[in-house]
């Protein structure tokens, strides 16, 4: 019996799709100039421009809403990650780089509360990060032909995303300090670094040629 062909999306569901990424777009930017406390889902709701009980209706509750805005940008971090074709290793980092400050900027209220606030603020939101940062890392991994399950990469990976975090924090709070140009050059020269001490946590595990190909 031959298989029915997929339908489009009907114009009902298309309109609700775009009514829920509305609502999202702008619980994250809600998000990050207040704290979670002093949000109201109203004031989401009429930003958005939409019904109060629509906001319900897709998401049940303003922790419902928050939890879809932390996902959101966890993803938008993590596409950061998705590597164009003859780009260069050293070329991916830098613009996966680039766009994750970029970013974290843009959102700074939301990267101090939650993305690099650490798993004291919100553990059910840390948790959703610390999922988008061993996909990330796992991307980079691939990138350099790296084994990603390698207990001592996994290490490693952790610490240097671990400074950044810290470095980022610091940087937020004072933009005019560094350039931010200087920022992300200082970034991938730790990144090389740090990696080329992998030997001293795993004497097997050979970083040489991934080394050359971010020195490139």
């Amino acid at each position: 019996m031959p298989t029915s062909p997929s339908r489009k999306p009907t114009k009902r569901a298309a309109q609700a799709a775009e009514t829920r990424a509305r609502l999202i777009d702008v619980a994250i930017a809600v998000f990050s100039d207040t704290d979670y406390e002093q949000v109201a889902v109203a004031d989401i709701a009429a930003r958005a421009n939409v019904a109060h009980g629509l906001l319900f209706h897709y998401f049940g509750s303003k922790r419902g809403i928050y939890l879809a805005a932390v996902q959101a940008t966890a993803e938008h971090l993590n596409a950061a990650f998705t590597f164009a074709p003859g780009a260069t290793p050293r070329e991916v980092i830098h613009s996966a780089l680039e766009q994750h400050l970029a970013y974290l900027q843009e959102h700074r209220g939301l990267a101090l509360r939650l993305v690099l606030g650490g798993r004291g603020v919100d553990s059910e939101a840390w948790e959703i990060f610390e999922a988008a940062r061993w996909q990330a890392l796992g991307a980079f991994a691939d990138l350099l032909g790296l084994d990603a399950t390698n207990p001592a990469l996994r290490l490693l990976g952790r610490a240097v995303v671990s400074a950044i975090d810290e470095a980022v924090v610091q940087w937020l709070d004072d933009t005019d300090a560094v350039e931010a140009g200087r920022l992300l050059a200082w970034m991938e020269a730790l990144i090389v670094a740090c990696l080329a001490t992998a030997p001293a946590l795993d004497e097997t595990f050979d970083v040489d040629r991934a080394v050359r190909a971010l020195d490139d």
